[in-house]
Parts: structure tokens; C-alpha cells; sequence
């Protein structure tokens, strides 16, 4: 089938109020031209069955599906055409970067969400003052420009709020606080004898096993367990070089569970074998081995 040509969006019926407004568009199934609007734009559709389209943001096409359920949001200033595959009535909400910015207090909110869109956002709050005003300019009921204020300054702090949200989360799955990982240093080098599991390790920061080795791994760069395996290296080293514990002793006192397992991991470490390493240590005299700590005092 022949798409129709494509068309700069026409709203049905709007009311807007110092760049703040509500629009009912009735889409058939067409294209709509690339366009772009100085506000952010939030829009829901009104029919029970989700609309399928395409977004041609700029250089890339992105395939949408929005359902009732669900409100998309577009950045200010961002070019954006689509192409609903069915009839369609479509209720957007368009709020001012300025408005943002006075309703937060800070200035760079006007900024702040240029980079949203398209983007699908599952709140109810949003969703149902979207609905309600569009079924209101479809039955002819144009709201007042105060209604008009007053629901953008609504719908602008339930945004911003949605948006510290998921700021909150970005900084709670970024990473660890330093004394986190130091917490976690310490926790290592006091259990290197005992199993050192994920589970074991995360509780010592109240945190379930897989957020904390995300979070760790952002951190150090490196994962719980290659963490734990190289800690234990580095004391398997030092006392190879600083006691003459046999070699089995010291895979205990490192936590490897057997000599040969010690042995594989020393030497992929280190390219020598810990008999090796602690023979090359003796040809260069730097320490008096002894089993007994308080001798070396």
C-alpha cells in the first residue's frame, strides 16, 4: 500500500499559554514531516490499541511502539519525524525548558533534558493528566489558560522528579565511594586464609552479590574474584619471599584450596613457579626467612 505523501502535523484542536499548551492531534495513517518543537514535548495515545511507528531522529532511524499504557517523551529542539501504521489520536503536552528551570530552581534544568527522547516512560501520574486532557479537547471542553498553567507546572515537577529518580539510580549502579572499597580491602586482606565468596564479600557493604559486583567492577576495574585472586597472590608472594613455610602452607595460609591450583595461578601471575620465585629470591640475599613472626623483631 502507498503511503500517503508527508505532512507538517495539524492539531485537531490546542490552547497554549505563554509556550506552554495541549494539543489533540488525529493522525491518519501517514508520514509526518521532520519537525522539531522549543518545548519538551510529552505525548500519550488515546485508543486502546498501541501505535506502531518510526521516529527518523537525526542520522538514525528508531522503531516505536507506544502503547496506552505508556507516555513518550521528546527533547526541546530535537528533529523528529514519524509515521504512525494506523489512525491514531494523540494528546501532547508541550512544556518550556524555561519552565523546567523555574519550577527547579536551577538554570541549567533548561538544558538538563535535551538529550531525552524518544523515550517511553510507564507512570500513571503522567499518563492519566494526559488522557484527561485530551478526552477533554476531543469532547470540545478547551481548558483555561490557568488549567493550562497550572497542569504544566504538574506535569513539569512530576518530570523533574521522574528525572532525579533515575539520577539517583545512575549514581547508586556508577560505582563505590572510596571507603567503600576500602572496606572491601580490608575485609580481603583479614579473611586472604578463608573462602572469600561474592556473597560474603557484598554483605560486608549491605549489598545484594550481583549489584555489588557491578558497582565494584566500575570502581576498581576489576571483578570481586580477580580482586580476591590477586590479593591472595600478593600474600602468597610475600610470605614465599619473606618465611620458609613449605609450599603447601602457604596455599593454605592464602586460601587456595589445593598446591597445585596455587601453582597454576602463581605462575600465570608471575611467569615462575612458586618454588622458582622463592629460589630466585634466596640468590639475591633481602630477607631472613623464619616461620616465626616475633623473630624477625
Amino acid at each position: 500500500m502507498k503511503r500517503a505523501t508527508p505532512r507538517a502535523p495539524v492539531a485537531a484542536a490546542s490552547v497554549a499559554w505563554q509556550g506552554a499548551g495541549v494539543a489533540l492531534y488525529q493522525h491518519a495513517q501517514t508520514d509526518v514531516l521532520e519537525h522539531q518543537h522549543p518545548a519538551l514535548q510529552l505525548l500519550v495515545p488515546l485508543a486502546c490499541r498501541p501505535l506502531r511507528g518510526s521516529w527518523r531522529l537525526t542520522g538514525r532511524q528508531v522503531q516505536l511502539r507506544l502503547t496506552r499504557e505508556e507516555v513518550c517523551v521528546v527533547a526541546s529542539d530535537q528533529p523528529h519525524a514519524f509515521a504512525w501504521a494506523e489512525d491514531a489520536q494523540v494528546v501532547s503536552f508541550f512544556l518550556p525548558p524555561e519552565r523546567l528551570a523555574t519550577l527547579s530552581g536551577e538554570p541549567a534544568m533548561s538544558t538538563a533534558l535535551r538529550d531525552v527522547g524518544p523515550a517511553r516512560l510507564r507512570d500513571p501520574v503522567l499518563r492519566e493528566l494526559l488522557r484527561a486532557s485530551g478526552e477533554a479537547l476531543r469532547e470540545g471542553v478547551v481548558p483555561s489558560r490557568m488549567e493550562v498553567d497550572s497542569l504544566s507546572a504538574v506535569l513539569g515537577m512530576r518530570l523533574l522528579r521522574l528525572d532525579g529518580q533515575r539520577t539517583r539510580a545512575r549514581g547508586r549502579t556508577a560505582g563505590l565511594a572510596t571507603w567503600q572499597v576500602r572496606r572491601v580491602h580490608d575485609f580481603v586482606e583479614a579473611n586472604l586464609d578463608g573462602p572469600l565468596g561474592l556473597e560474603a564479600v557484598a554483605a560486608v557493604l549491605g549489598m545484594s552479590p550481583s549489584h555489588f559486583a557491578r558497582s565494584f567492577k566500575r570502581a576498581t576495574g576489576t571483578t570481586p574474584h580477580q580482586f580476591v585472586v590477586s590479593r591472595r597472590l600478593e600474600r602468597a608472594r610475600h610470605l614465599l619471599a619473606t618465611t620458609s613455610l613449605p609450599l603447601v602452607e602457604v596455599a593454605q595460609a592464602t586460601g587456595f584450596a589445593t598446591q597445585s591450583h596455587f601453582t597454576t595461578l602463581f605462575r600465570a601471575r608471575f611467569a615462575l613457579t612458586p618454588a622458582r620465585f622463592r629460589h630466585s629470591e634466596r640468590r639475591t640475599p633481602k630477607h631472613r626467612f623464619t616461620t616465626n613472626a616475633a623473630e624477625t623483631r
